[in-house]
């Protein structure tokens, strides 16, 4: 499966003509913007994979990604406590026995 993460534009002067700094997360990295047919501007919104700006989206559409994403992370994280919580009672009563 791949993934894709809606980042924002927050600069686009690095002085590389493909490059771009973007906010993904509250982390400013830099993306490669050279698959776009055109050039986003700070505050566009494009969805990155693997360090390459693949298309543009609408803040809406970014805003739901992320929600999505949270979601996933959400269900990841329950999925997780009760693997732990049944791994412990596991635990607990092979120490009772």
């Amino acid at each position: 499966m791949c993934l894709g993460i809606p980042a924002q534009l927050v600069a686009g002067d690095t002085g590389h003509p493909d490059l771009a700094m973007v906010d993904m997360g509250g982390v400013s990295r830099a993306v490669n913007i050279g698959l776009l047919d055109e050039r986003p501007a700070p505050g566009d919104w494009v969805l990155v994979h693997m360090g390459f700006a693949l298309s543009t989206m609408t803040a809406q559409e970014a805003r739901d990604a992320l929600d999505a994403l949270g979601a996933e992370r959400e269900a990841a994280d329950r999925e997780a406590d009760a693997m732990a919580a049944e791994a412990l009672a596991g635990d607990a009563a092979r120490g009772a026995s």
